[in-house]
């Protein structure tokens, strides 16, 4: 186990130092439980007032170690000027922990947003900004090294015979995005676009001044309707590019209500019924329900991967969870009410 630390730490300082890295960015499997990861324009968006969200998740469970990822998000209506322009602001913490809280990283995002409606047809623009902030701690006091090796053992008394090390790193930076957004009675469609971290970030644990955080770009689309009074269908898309990688995710979900006999009524529960699809990577079964304003979701990756982990599988899971409030003022629409976003 003392080699297998030896092993984690090495591939963490890479992972970190690597200017191809994807460097904190979340990957959740439910990404639409993590709209204010993905676009600064989607603050605020739907026709709640408020909405917080909290999504965690659970990787490499049976292969050592796990690695875990929490996050969680607020955001609402700041200022409105009437029914369809509005300014909204948000913010969202996402924290990671690997090797039993020997690797610790804190990402917070605060972010806001201008919906803009273009005309009385259903037509919106939203411009969104942000700020980010990333901690990222490694406690070496937990590890060992080959230096450290004498004949009695791993002793960490010893010099690690790694010179400037760093315990922390850390960065600031901004986030910018755009929205296009078409709605009518039973459907609605969101396409966007944003960037990450625009300005210059360096970061490493080897207090390397030439490596430096490369900037994300994403495109997303939303698409949600009513089929009919008790059926909804959402399907989300995302492309995410860094430095050459690309990354992209699919999900659809399919909402059945069983207790009442169209989507306005007061007293609502449904299930949610989907898959979610990482291209190249895995699928992920999908099950949800809503109780009135509430929401919660549950996933396991498959892993459909050419990468393979050896004979132990290992697996991922991931829990969901929502809650949107509302005013009197408030009005809601079949299909748009419980789409993801």
């Amino acid at each position: 186990m003392k080699f297998i630390n030896k092993y984690y730490i090495v591939l963490l300082v890479l992972l970190l130092c690597n200017k191809s890295s994807f460097a904190q960015d979340p990957n959740f499997s439910q990404f639409t439980a993590s709209p204010l990861s993905i676009n600064p324009a989607l603050t605020s968006n739907g026709e709640s007032s408020w909405r917080a969200m909290s999504n965690a998740r659970t990787q490499w469970v049976g292969i050592g170690s796990s690695y875990t990822t929490q996050s969680l998000s607020i955001d609402g209506k700041l200022k409105r000027f009437d029914d369809d322009n509005y300014l909204g602001i948000g913010g969202m913490m996402i924290a990671e922990k690997a090797m039993g809280g020997i690797f610790k990283s804190t990402y917070i995002n605060i972010n806001t947003a201008y919906h803009l409606s273009l005309d009385n047809k259903g037509n919106g623009l939203a411009v969104g900004l942000g700020y980010i902030n990333n901690n990222t701690r490694i406690d070496f006091s937990q590890l060992s090294f080959d230096q450290q090796l004498s004949s009695i053992g791993f002793d960490r008394a010893l010099p690690t015979g790694e010179p400037s090390l760093s315990n922390a790193t850390s960065f600031s930076s901004a986030c910018a995005g755009i929205m296009y957004t078409y709605e009518v009675e039973n459907t609605f469609l969101n396409v966007g676009a944003a960037g990450y971290r625009f300005v210059k970030s360096n970061r490493s644990v080897l207090d390397d001044k030439t490596q430096y955080i490369s900037p994300r770009y994403d495109v997303h689309a939303d698409f949600g309707t009513a089929i009919n009074e008790r059926v909804n269908l959402n399907v989300s898309a995302v492309h995410m590019i860094q430095n050459g990688t690309r990354n992209t995710a699919v999900g659809t979900s399919v909402g059945l209500l069983h207790n009442s006999t169209d989507f306005n009524s007061e007293q609502l529960r449904m299930i949610n019924l989907g898959m979610f699809y990482k291209l190249g990577n895995a699928i992920s079964p999908y099950v949800g329900y809503v109780y009135n304003n509430f929401q919660m979701g549950l996933s396991y990756d498959v892993n459909v991967s050419s990468v393979k982990s050896g004979s132990m599988s290992a697996r991922s899971f991931e829990i969901s969870l929502m809650y949107r409030g509302f005013t009197s003022n408030d009005a809601t629409r079949r299909g748009r009410y419980h789409s993801p976003f």
